[in-house]
């Protein structure tokens, strides 16, 4: 399974440089026509002589029906037959031409597929090996062609949603009264540039009214920066300054409260010294 796969990507690739031409596509419809009626049954059918009547009354029916233009009867006859008699490659072929004629061609490709595994050492072997590589190139040409409407379609859907959320497009009511998609007329457009203008004006004013309070917020903040600063580096130093030399009066005061009978005064200096003499030698 593992081989055939591979097998089938590689004559895919191969496909693939043969299906950029349509001029090279297989006429289907000539082939159906040139399909004739079978007087008998090949001999590698293994078949009593009434059940060989039925089958070649069916392919010759379905056959008929074929060219008659009534295909979908004629694909319910032999796609039993091809299921019940795959050994009868001409039926299983037949099948797969219509199915190519429907562009059902993935299923033609398929069935003629089958038909080459069934019927090996059939006559008709190399018509339907052809068939078989005319149904994949078309096979490979319509899903390029799926593949490309699909991404042109992804590329236009943003562009459609945006002209009908402006109103360059407008649903109108064809004559069925079903809703089609057309360009709105140029007094509508204009209309819709003016509404876009005015909501381009409101919308400048409000970043304008936006920016300005972001530069006051910024100003603001560097102004808060700066008094941040000075306190810091210009009135702190003062306050802490001050605040030891109240701490170092209250003391002064306390020990003159606590030494008041004592008349020497050069002791309390003495003991004053010694408590601060950080504090003097930096005020010297």
């Amino acid at each position: 399974m593992k081989g055939e796969k591979n097998l089938r990507q590689a004559e895919d690739k191969r496909s693939v440089q043969h299906a950029k031409s349509k001029a090279e596509a297989l006429d289907w419809e000539r082939a159906v026509n040139g399909i004739r009626e079978l007087t008998e049954l090949p001999g590698d059918i293994v078949a009593s002589d009434s059940e060989r009547e039925r089958l070649l009354s069916v392919y010759n029916r379905a056959l008929n029906q074929a060219l008659s233009g009534n295909s979908d009867i004629a694909l319910i006859g032999l796609e039993k037959l091809a299921s019940s008699w795959p050994q009868f490659a001409e039926a299983s072929a037949l099948y797969g031409l219509l199915l190519a004629r429907d562009r059902r061609f993935s299923e033609a490709e398929e069935q003629f597929e089958k038909t080459l595994l069934a019927s090996p050492d059939t006559r008709l072997f190399p018509t339907v090996d052809r068939y078989r590589m005319a149904a994949r190139e078309e096979r490979i040409r319509e899903q390029a062609k799926d593949n490309s409407r699909r991404r042109s379609e992804s590329l236009l859907t943003p562009v459609r949603a945006h002209m009908a959320k402006s109103g360059i497009l407008q649903r109108a009511a064809d004559p069925e009264g079903t809703g089609r998609i057309q360009m709105a007329g140029r007094r509508e457009q204009d209309e819709v540039l003016r509404m876009a203008e005015g909501l381009s004006d409101d919308g400048k004013r409000t970043r304008g009214m936006l920016s300005r309070l972001i530069q006051g917020l910024t100003i603001a903040v560097i102004a808060a920066s700066l008094l941040f600063l000075v306190f810091y580096f210009a009135v702190r130093p003062v306050i802490v300054r001050n605040e030891a030399r109240r701490e170092r009066l209250n003391w002064l005061e306390r020990i003159l409260d606590e030494r008041q009978e004592d008349e020497s005064v050069a002791e309390i200096l003495e003991m004053y010294k010694k408590t601060f003499p950080l504090q003097e030698s930096g005020g010297d």
